[in-house]
């Protein structure tokens, strides 16, 4: 190792705050790595040892580290020009991208807003919720709540903790979130209405959803005051991968429908993970109620670089509509808002999604992955393997029978992550969950090595 290879480490441990990160155990130095570049599906640390990118990088990549496509889609937009405002006039890669997330989406969304991260999409599609109704009803307006469950996960801004349910990322912050309504959370494998010992056995026999009639009576009760009811779409990401039970999100769709309540679906973290495009290309769910506003972020750059979208309706687009001296206009919008770079990469994302094929192709690597952690339900201490589309989250318990979960302080989760780390896998737990969102491009091979490697790590660590 080199000088400046070792001063890399000390300066990383010296002047950089981690988000999420007890920088007291950070500084020691222990197993973390420091990412020099990236290899296909795989990371390289400044030692070049070599690392499968288990997450995506925090669920963003979807290619891989070195896709050429999206490399030069940036390197030629940066030699036109890398930014101009979007406040009042255009620029040319933002308007095909538009054309292209329109064209990927349910006909009836067709205006799209951009910005850079999943959180500030989200936090623009509650201001679009709520500016809607005073719009439109003027004084007669009387709603000023949201809904949503708990534990669901939306971002770190105060707008979208708010809108969120997490106790402990967001349980110190709450004097300073505004108020709404949260449902208790469709937690299949910890339902407070049954005992399944895990989510197979629920879709075996089946139940009565009682986690569904929960959110509905919430909205029928407050329906009067509720502007838009939000959920992340498919899956509930941060709160341990696990998806909403089917037709929960239609059913909720309808009953939004039925009380003219916005519906926002949180795609950021689902898109292209669930062997399409979108969670809200689903016929059930326009039968019975169309989402209003979809957020989207992460892998619509294919992980190069930040880039965010909300997409709604003409209707509620027309509400904003008016004359100059109305100011009717939304007033939002960021420095980097549409930037030429960001929407360059993603125009090359889709167009990758498109020209390879992408979603005709994944079945396989689902059903070989999802087949392939099956086995971890052996071991003494997996509670439960949640499984969607490309989105895993495996459940770490004390005790099996009692589902008694490992105490925070004993670190589960990061103890097996350690122990990949040293088989060659990067993986970041959310607590007791072990969660697994490989790259669209993942061979065979390698779903197969991830597999037995988190058995291996499982079984020796705990």
């Amino acid at each position: 190792m080199d000088k400046f290879t070792e001063n890399l480490a000390e300066w990383d441990k010296k002047y950089v705050w981690h988000p999420y990160t007890q920088m007291k155990e950070y500084n020691p130095p222990l197993k973390n790595i420091i990412v020099e570049k990236g290899e296909g599906n795989y990371l390289v640390d400044i030692n070049g040892k070599k690392y499968l990118d288990a997450v995506s990088s925090i669920w963003c990549n979807l290619f891989g580290h070195s896709e050429k496509r999206i490399i030069d889609a940036i390197k030629n937009q940066a030699e036109k020009i890398c930014h101009s405002t979007l406040l009042g006039c255009g620029n040319i890669p933002s308007i095909v991208l538009a054309k292209k997330l329109v064209e990927i989406t349910p006909p009836h969304l067709n205006k799209v807003f951009y910005s850079e991260d999943g959180a500030e999409a989200v936090e623009i599609a509650v201001k679009m919720a709520f500016e809607y109704y005073q719009l439109r009803d003027g004084k007669n307006n009387k709603r000023t709540k949201f809904v949503s469950v708990k534990e669901g996960y939306h971002g770190d801004t105060i707008g979208t903790m708010s809108v969120g349910g997490s106790e402990t990322f967001h349980g110190c912050f709450k004097p300073l979130l505004f108020k709404g309504y949260h449902a208790g959370a469709p937690y299949c494998y910890r339902c407070e209405y049954h005992n399944f010992k895990d989510t197979d056995e629920r879709d075996e026999k089946g139940c009565s959803m009682k986690c569904l009639e929960n959110m509905l009576n919430l909205i029928e009760n407050h329906k009067d005051e509720i502007f838009c009811v939000i959920l992340e779409a498919g899956v509930m990401g941060s709160a341990g991968m696990i998806p909403y039970p089917d037709g929960y999100i239609e059913e909720v769709a309808k009953k939004c429908k039925e009380n003219d309540i916005i519906l926002i679906l949180d795609e950021v973290a689902t898109f292209g993970r669930l062997g399409k495009h979108l969670f809200s290309d689903n016929e059930t769910l326009k039968k019975l109620g169309k989402p209003d506003i979809i957020t989207l972020g992460k892998g619509i750059t294919g992980g190069y670089v930040p880039l965010a979208a909300t997409i709604t309706t003409e209707e509620i687009y027309n509400q904003f509509l008016g004359d100059f001296e109305e100011c009717r206009q939304l007033f939002h919008g960021h420095t980097y808002t549409g930037n030429q770079i960001l929407c360059a990469a993603s125009i090359a994302t889709m167009d990758i999604l498109k020209n390879d094929k992408i979603f005709e192709n994944i079945g396989e690597k689902i059903k070989l992955l999802h087949n392939s952690l099956d086995k971890l339900k052996e071991l003494e201490h997996v509670g439960d393997v949640r499984k969607r589309g490309f989105m895993i989250g495996i459940e770490l318990v004390k005790n099996k029978e009692t589902k008694e979960p490992y105490p925070y302080e004993f670190k589960a989760g990061y103890k097996v992550a350690d122990k990949l780390l040293e088989k060659g896998i990067y993986m970041r737990p959310i607590f007791n969950t072990l969660i697994v969102i490989p790259p669209l491009t993942i061979t065979g091979e390698e779903i197969k090595f991830l597999c037995d490697k988190l058995y291996e790590s499982i079984k020796e660590t705990l």
